[in-house]
């Protein structure tokens, strides 16, 4: 009975499958990123349901450092500027006050000046004690910043407050407590990417091998 011999030249599979493996990091680095900027989307658009009438700076708070094939990890973080008052909601901890780096009182609106999204503008209040009308303190147990009434001629032609005599309450200073909303910046993007992951690196990986970087 005779032998038959069967042998297959697989250089060029191995050769392609080699090519294929040198592709697996780009692939990976590929599918981390899709992955970091969807988890960045997903933090972002959550902060209109968490706070009322949020900043676009608020809304824009996430950020990616890109994963590379030499480093396949992404970071998915708060911007430095974002973090400063948004990471009580994450941590736990009194409401964060820019004035002194942190701490301190609370300055809540009155009769003062807001923004479209009822917030304080920024420098307004520097602005408005440089005015003479304008001072902080405390009146009648109440501290704030206060706006003194307008000064007008009188019908006799002396000097004096014209219409009231009355102090008004432009913002007031309450103690600070503790944040009462929590951001679940961590957890929400952990739940995606437990989600996601396997069909984004599944589909990178046959994208990757179809274009054969």
């Amino acid at each position: 009975m005779g032998d038959f011999s069967i042998k297959l030249d697989t250089s060029r599979i191995q050769r392609e499958l080699s090519d294929m493996q040198k592709q697996i990091p780009y692939a990976t680095a590929t599918a981390v990123n899709g992955l970091a900027f969807d988890a960045m989307r997903l933090e972002n658009s959550a902060m209109s349901e968490i706070f009322d009438h949020p900043r676009p700076f608020t809304t824009r708070a996430t950020q990616v450092d890109k994963a590379t094939k030499s480093n396949p990890t992404a970071v998915v973080s708060l911007r430095d500027q974002q973090a400063k008052y948004l990471t009580p909601y994450e941590t736990g901890g009194d409401h964060w006050v820019g004035a002194r780096d942190g701490a301190g009182d609370l300055l809540v609106p009155v009769d003062g000046r807001t923004d479209a999204y009822g917030q304080i503008p920024r420098g307004l209040i520097k602005r408005l004690l440089a005015r003479p009308d304008v001072f902080a303190g405390t009146v009648r147990g109440i501290r704030g910043i206060w706006q003194r009434p307008t000064r007008g001629t009188r019908r006799d032609g002396s000097r004096g407050t014209k219409g009231t005599t009355h102090l008004k309450l432009l913002y007031m200073f309450r103690p600070n407590k503790a944040v009462d909303k929590h951001l679940d910046f961590e957890q929400r993007a952990e739940e995606m990417v437990q989600r996601e992951g396997p069909r984004a690196i599944e589909a990178a990986i046959l994208k990757t091998v179809r274009t054969a970087r």
